[in-house]
This record gives C-alpha cells, structure tokens and sequence, in this order.
C-alpha cells in the first residue's frame, strides 16, 4: 500500500500534465529526463536549480555563516563535493540545508512550469518523496535499475563505493520509491528500450489530452 502524499502546493497548471520523476542515486533519472525531451516534454532538473540557488546571495551567505567559509570554500569558490561531504556527515546539517533550499527549489520549478508552452512537463527530483512533493504532481514515475549498475555509474562519476553507499543511504531505498510512485520505468533492459518506452508515454499522454 502506498503511503498517503504529504499535502503540498499543486505544481500542475490547466491544460498541462506535470510529471515527478524519482529514483536512486545512479538509476539513470538524467537519462529518462533526456528522453522526456526528445519525446517532446519540457524537463526540469531539480538538481540544476538547486545549484542555482546554493549561490544565490540570500542562502549562499546562510550557508557560509551555518558551515564556516574555510569548510566549504576552495580557492574563494562554493566547494560542492565539500559541502557534501558536510551534510551526508551529519543528517541534522543535511536537514538544514534542505529546509533552506527546497521553497526556493519548488518556487522556482513553479515559475518554470508556468511559463512553458508544453503540454507535458516532467520534472527530475531526487529526493520528491523524502520532501513531500509526491502530491504536487499530476502523476509520478520512478526510475528504477540494477544496483551493480548503479554503483558502476557512481564509480564513473569518481565516487568510491563508501561514498556511495553514505549518499544512497540518506535517501529512501529504490524499491521504496518504486512502490510509493504511480509508474516505473526499467533502466536496465535491452539498448533503447527505456527510451521507447519514455516515447509511447508521451504519445499517450499527448493523445489523452487532445480529447
């Protein structure tokens, strides 16, 4: 059984379907997002606006007063890997950091929902259940794939399998997330067929919405 959504603010609009699209660390959600936009679908990356806001003045000089600049700062610069490496230390930082950044997060993503033309939006949020975002979408989908593939793809982005495993650990697990969404999407099948599958999704929603 699913566990009911915590209430949030709608990010649909009229006419539009909004998708929330999850997974783990390394299951390939910039990927499906990608796809979503060759099918045709406006894609929003929840990460990209997040790095965004980590350096817009208001909270990025919050967060130097909150971690120290000699913790996270390299050479005078915002040291993301740093700043990681202090919150996934500590999950009471990690806490902080995220009540700070995500009604920025959410506001903005809002904004840019309102503004596309698209019919179909879907929008990357890595941690869209552990914030409570589930019921702001029209629907959610949540990437999943194996876990020796997932560690492979963490490893080719430099990170060590300790790493890895702190960062997945602070999320919720990836067959939780499979089973809180409305829809999965495989991503370890035979070349292509996620991205087929992405496709006929649009194509559906595309129709149903033209009736």
């Amino acid at each position: 059984m699913k566990k009911k959504a915590k209430r949030c603010t709608r990010l649909d609009s009229p006419g539009k379907t909004v998708i929330g699209l999850t997974g783990a660390i390394a299951s390939g959600k910039s990927l499906a997002l990608e796809y979503f936009t060759q099918a045709g679908a406006e894609g929003i990356s929840a990460d990209v606006i997040a790095a965004q806001v980590l350096t817009a003045p208001a909270c990025y000089n919050r967060i130097l007063t909150r971690f120290g600049r000699k913790t996270i700062l390299t050479n005078g610069f915002l040291d993301k890997e740093r700043l990681a490496a202090e919150v996934f230390s500590a999950p009471a930082k990690r806490k902080w950091l995220e009540s700070l950044l995500h009604p920025e997060i959410i506001k903005r993503i809002h904004s840019l929902i309102k503004k596309s033309r698209k019919k179909i939006v879907v929008v990357e949020a890595p941690l869209l259940f552990e914030a409570g975002l589930a019921g702001c979408f029209t629907f959610t989908v949540c990437v999943v794939s194996p876990a020796r593939a997932m560690l492979a793809r963490a490893r080719a982005r430099g990170w060590t399998a300790a790493q890895y495993r702190v960062r997945a650990a602070a999320q919720l697990g990836p067959r939780e997330k499979s089973s809180r969404s409305d829809m999965t999407l495989y991503n370890g099948g035979a070349p292509g067929e996620l991205k087929a599958g992405i496709a006929d999704l649009c194509r559906f929603l595309e129709a149903a919405g033209e009736k």
